[in-house]
This record gives structure tokens, C-alpha cells and sequence, in this order.
């Protein structure tokens, strides 16, 4: 059974653990006082923490959730490179927080003048979706240059689907990115990006991949 939300009128006393006997009066006394014991200044300092993910294999040792949360993560990233967004507008159009994105992203960010903004380029790793003739696959990307095409891609397929524009697409005929010594070309015949559509190839709202890269 869940425990009730710690408050004044609903105090809450471990009987185990580390901090077993101390009595809690708010949630955030206890998420502080758990996250001191694992060497963090506080709960906030702990979720800002940047993760060490040094490729996907470490990916996939992250919980489900933490999984979801780096991806969140490095779209609102990708967002902030993309769009010029801050870093709180990127997180929100993304679905996460900015403590999630200093968590899993913070490597990447850089603060002038009290703002945040995304460092011209980074090494974390991603495991991107993107799509081919034949259907979607899953990349490791370990540079953000790549990130960044890909991301810029998506958004112009997205725009296509949406609208049936093709104009954002054009940026991207003919060219190619390089992963691993291979070569993949983007996917801009509207006919090909119908066909996967409609077969259920292109999941538009997922950018990045949280199970492990092919």
C-alpha cells in the first residue's frame, strides 16, 4: 500500500533504514534529508545530478523510467539547439522539468549571465529513431552535429505530416549522415513518408529510442 503524502497534520517516522526514528513534517524534509545520506546537499542537488551514460548499453542499465526521463531530456535539448528555446520552454514543450534535463543533459548545457543554453556540441549518447525505405530503425549517435540533423529531420517530417508541406523536407534531398562508417539517407519522398505512415513506421512523437540501439 502506497504511503500518504508526508505533511504537518501526517508526519511520517521511518522504522528503517538510514534515517529510521527521525520524525518528517514535508515531503521535501524527507527526499532531503534521504538524499544527504547518498551524499547529495539536498533533493534538488540529487535530480540535477548528470547521469553517466557513456553509450547505450548504459542506457538500457537505467530504469524504464530514468530511460523516458534522458530521452525527454535530449529532446528538450535538441529544442533549445533547433528552436533558440530557453531552457524552461524546452523542457515544457518536451514534457519533462529542467531539473530532469540538468539531470541527464547537464554535461551539454552551459550558464552565461545566470541562462542556460546548450553547448554548441556534446558527446552524450542516443539511441535515435530514423526512418528508411523499409521502416524505422534505432541509431547510436555519439555526435551531437548528428543529434541535430536528425532532430532538424523529424521536425520537418513532423511539419509534412501535419500539413502536408514539403517545403521543410527540401533541405534534406539527397543528403545523408554517417553513423558507425555507414551511410543513411533521409527519407523525403512524400509518397515513401505516406507508405511508412500508414503502416505505422513512424512514430512522430518519439525522437528517441528507450529501448536498446540496433
Amino acid at each position: 500500500m502506497a504511503r500518504p503524502p508526508i505533511t504537518r497534520k501526517n508526519p511520517y517516522t521511518p522504522k528503517s533504514g538510514k534515517v529510521a526514528g527521525i520524525t518528517f513534517t514535508s515531503e521535501r524534509q524527507y527526499r532531503n534529508a534521504l538524499a544527504r545520506e547518498k551524499g547529495f546537499t539536498s533533493w534538488s542537488g540529487q535530480q540535477r545530478q548528470a547521469r553517466k551514460v557513456r553509450d547505450t548499453s548504459d542506457v538500457n542499465k537505467l530504469r524504464p523510467s530514468e530511460r523516458q526521463a534522458r530521452a525527454r531530456a535530449l529532446d528538450a535539448l535538441s529544442r533549445m539547439r533547433n528552436d533558440g528555446l530557453s531552457l524552461s520552454a524546452a523542457a515544457k514543450e518536451a514534457g519533462t522539468t529542467v531539473n530532469a534535463v540538468k539531470r541527464h543533459a547537464g554535461s551539454a548545457l552551459t550558464k552565461t549571465s545566470g541562462r542556460f543554453t546548450a553547448k554548441r556540441m556534446d558527446r552524450l549518447a542516443r539511441a535515435m529513431r530514423f526512418p528508411t525505405d523499409d521502416g524505422l530503425i534505432t541509431l547510436e549517435i555519439r555526435d551531437s552535429r548528428t543529434a541535430t540533423r536528425i532532430s532538424a529531420y523529424w521536425h520537418a517530417v513532423r511539419a509534412y505530416l501535419h500539413t502536408g508541406d514539403t517545403s521543410r523536407l527540401r533541405a534534406f534531398r539527397g543528403k545523408k549522415i554517417h553513423v558507425q562508417k555507414r551511410a543513411y539517407f533521409f527519407v523525403t519522398d512524400p509518397t515513401t513518408l505516406d507508405r511508412l505512415f500508414d503502416a505505422g513506421e513512424l512514430d512522430i512523437d518519439d525522437l528517441y529510442d528507450m529501448r536498446e540501439a540496433a
